[in-house]
C-alpha cells in the first residue's frame, strides 16, 4: 500500500480493477496467475483495517461474479456469514466456473482447510 491513506472508496475501486483484471486475463493462465497473486497480496493488506474490510465488503454485489467471489473469499478471514452467503449465491446462480471455485471455497473453508494467508 502507498505511504498515503486511502479513502474506503479508493481502496474499493483498486481491489475491484485487480479483480476485474483478474477476470479479464482468465484465458492467459500465466497473466492471470499474475494478478491474482497480486490480489490476493493486496486483500491480506486491506482486512488488516476496518476501512480496507469496509472497502471489500462493499463489493458484495458488484455485478461481475469474479469481483464478488474474491471478496466474498478475502471476507471469510473476519466476516463468515457474509462470506459465505455471497460464495452460497455464487455457487448457486452462476454458471460459470467462478460457481465451481466457490463450491471448493466454501467446501474447503468448512473443512478447515482454506488457507487464506499464503
Amino acid at each position: 500500500m502507498s505511504a498515503h491513506v486511502q479513502s474506503v472508496e479508493e481502496m474499493r475501486r483498486i481491489y475491484r480493477d485487480l479483480a476485474v483484471q483478474w477476470d479479464e486475463a482468465r484465458d492467459n493462465p500465466t497473466l492471470a496467475n499474475k494478478i491474482f497473486r497480486r490480489l490476493h497480496e493486496l486483500g491480506k493488506e486491506h482486512r488488516a483495517s476496518a476501512e480496507g474490510r469496509a472497502a471489500i465488503e462493499g463489493l458484495f454485489d458488484d455485478a461481475l461474479a469474479a469481483v464478488r467471489l474474491v471478496a466474498a473469499t478475502d471476507s471469510l478471514a473476519w466476516d463468515s456469514s457474509q462470506g459465505i452467503a455471497v460464495l452460497k449465491d455464487i455457487e448457486q446462480h452462476n454458471s460459470s466456473l467462478f460457481a465451481v471455485d466457490a463450491k471448493w471455497t466454501l467446501r474447503s473453508y468448512r473443512s478447515g482447510k482454506l488457507d487464506l494467508d499464503w
